[in-house]
């Protein structure tokens, strides 16, 4: 199993790195090409685990990060050229605790966030009788919650790509939850327009089946996160490059 390349990290928490997406998407399409079978029976098993883990509420986030890592894992060994069996998308659930964690804390902040906007919604329905005062009151609390509820689109936006890398630094790093986000925050911060055009594209090919028919998604939906993977690969993990960026900015150094 790969791991965290830690000399990488530290590189790209203060450099640009030079992504080179042309190379991801190629080896996403051919991996999935010579595996295509394995992914698509694991995305239709994990749409019906997620189906009845919604029935427990809070099941469905619990499990989403623990099956998300089963296709960088089936991914990774195709990519080292080893046999890959349908047990091995599982092995994503090693870190379920923490992903489990990780998951309840972001429902946390959402609900801290987001109560000032309902709070504020319900203003108009405390109002009894109308006057001047009261139709002041509803057209302010009614901008406010317009400009506030825009700005929190944003912030949770922003938010959401800070901490992309958590779950990933999680698993192939066995990195505590804390030092996850302060790791991913520190990387993307410095790669952030980098980090959103990739984000950008790897969720329009993990969609794009279901533009097309519902059932295309169960082929779309692996390659984006084979793209991830090959992304990572190149980005924070061990590979097997000869030379990469980083490993001749070590060399001129010494």
């Amino acid at each position: 199993m790969r791991t965290l390349d830690y000399n990488k990290i530290e590189y790209c928490k203060n450099n640009k790195f030079n992504f080179d997406i042309g190379k991801y998407f190629n080896q996403s399409i051919e991996l999935f090409k010579n595996n295509w079978q394995q992914f698509v029976l694991y995305s239709f098993v994990s749409v019906l685990i997620l189906f009845v883990s919604y029935f427990t509420i809070i099941g469905s986030l619990i499990i989403m990060y623990p099956l998300l890592m089963g296709y960088l894992v089936a991914a990774e060994r195709a990519d080292d050229g080893l046999s890959l069996e349908f047990n091995d998308f599982f092995k994503g659930f090693k870190n379920i605790g923490t992903y489990a964690l990780l998951a309840l804390s972001i429902i946390v902040l959402y609900g801290i966030l987001v109560t000032p906007f309902f709070l504020m919604s319900l203003l108009p329905l405390m109002v009894d009788e109308a006057n001047d005062t009261n139709t002041f009151l509803i057209l302010g609390s009614s901008i406010f919650v317009f400009i506030f509820m825009f700005v929190l689109i944003i912030l949770l936006f922003v938010f959401q790509i800070l901490i992309f890398l958590t779950p990933y630094l999680i698993h192939y790093g066995d990195m505590s939850l804390r030092d996850a986000i302060k790791t991913s925050y520190a990387i993307v911060k410095k790669n952030f327009w980098w980090m959103l055009l990739l984000l950008f594209i790897s969720g329009f090919i993990s969609s794009c089946g279901a533009f097309a028919c519902y059932i295309g998604a169960l082929v779309s939906f692996p390659v984006g996160y084979i793209f991830i993977y090959f992304m990572l690969k190149d980005m924070i993990l061990t590979g097997d490059e000869i030379e990469s960026e980083i490993d001749l900015l070590g060399t001129n150094q010494e």
